[in-house]
């Protein structure tokens, strides 16, 4: 059945007053209030009533889960940490703000690339496009002329540096290139991207390994996003949206033979971020199939790009692997370098 949006905004805002201002009251009723002496309006007395309120009151979960309901089916807001676009597509609140930490670019990129370079290999830097950049039409607001020059800006510091260059911009620009309710990109995303840096690296390197990536099935989806729009009960009514995955599996479909005097190395080093550490996008298994060769990933979650990279060329990991490349995957968000003249 479909509710209109006024028939929505009754049922929802009536429920919520009923199943959280009277349990509310029922539970100021039964909340400590020794000491309440100092006044009412004393600072300390409301945060003993609030104290007392979080850890007696039932229905806090749903409390809060309605409260963002309201404001997700109301006032199109989500909370701090996430921007809500069209169609219930959310957004890292990380794209429209300057990163915390502000990395010089060039000389993270110019130490990286001498360091891998030193050892025998290439450094293949490969900018993540903003999804905000790449759904337009999911996101209304405009970005300062900073942020809308930022990735043209990167391409042309890692070509200054007579490093190869990527854009991935088409790649992405494909339909279905990002979950709506994660910030990261979809396996159909990820697919892209493997085909565009196999197409650049082909022109220089060719390797023979044989690996095949298959649809597997599909599973229900909860992108990261939804931490900051948890509407709990009221997501069939309101959203955001219950979206779905499709899975992939990637094997060796060749016989390689490695002899018993034959160099073990991996042709492939990948380093990055969750967007390449996260088994739900299958990057890894895309760039076997497309690149014809195996891959590590060094990638880690929740690190940004710069570390991992620091961790890389500090360890041994490099002298374990012995790669011919390293691709090192970097979403544009974490870099706060832009043209000076914007």
């Amino acid at each position: 059945m479909h509710l209109s949006k006024t028939l929505k905004s009754h049922l929802i805002m009536s429920t919520f007053l009923f199943m959280t201002l009277l349990p509310g009251i029922i539970t100021f009723a039964h909340a400590p209030h020794a000491r309440i002496d100092a006044g009412i309006f004393d600072g300390k007395t409301q945060r003993l009533y609030e104290s007392g309120f979080d850890d007696s009151f039932p229905l806090r979960t749903l409390f809060r889960q309605s409260w963002t309901a309201l404001k997700f089916g109301l006032l199109n807001e989500v909370s701090e940490g996430a921007v809500l676009g069209n169609n219930s597509v959310l957004f890292t609140a990380e794209e429209f703000t300057a990163p915390e930490v502000d990395q010089d670019f060039a000389t993270a990129l110019f130490k990286a690339s001498q360091q891998i370079k030193a050892l025998g290999a290439e450094l293949v830097p490969v900018i993540v496009p903003d999804k905000a950049r790449m759904l337009p039409s999911s996101f209304s607001r405009p970005r300062s002329a900073q942020f809308n020059g930022r990735y043209e800006f990167l391409l042309q510091t890692i070509s200054q540096q007579g490093l190869r260059t990527i854009d991935l911009r088409p790649a992405l620009s494909k339909p279905n290139s990002f979950m709506a309710t994660d910030t990261h990109w979809s396996p159909e995303g990820a697919r892209s991207v493997a085909h565009e840096i196999a197409k650049s690296v082909h022109k220089d390197f060719q390797f023979d390994a044989h690996f095949d990536s298959q649809l597997s099935g599909t599973k229900t989806f909860d992108g990261d996003l939804l931490a900051f729009a948890d509407t709990g009960m009221w997501r069939s009514f309101l959203g955001p949206k219950y979206e779905q995955i499709n899975t992939f599996e990637t094997q060796s479909s060749g016989e390689d033979q490695l002899s018993l005097f034959d160099d073990v190395s991996t042709p492939i080093a990948l380093v990055g971020t969750s967007f390449s550490a996260r088994d739900d996008f299958h990057f890894v298994g895309f760039l076997k199939s497309a690149l014809r060769a195996d891959v590590v990933s060094l990638a880690m979650e929740g690190l940004g790009p710069f570390h991992p990279m620091q961790v890389f060329l500090d360890g041994n990991s490099f002298s374990e692997i012995n790669p011919t490349i390293v691709i090192w995957e970097i979403p544009e968000r974490y870099i706060n370098t832009w043209s000076k003249d914007q």
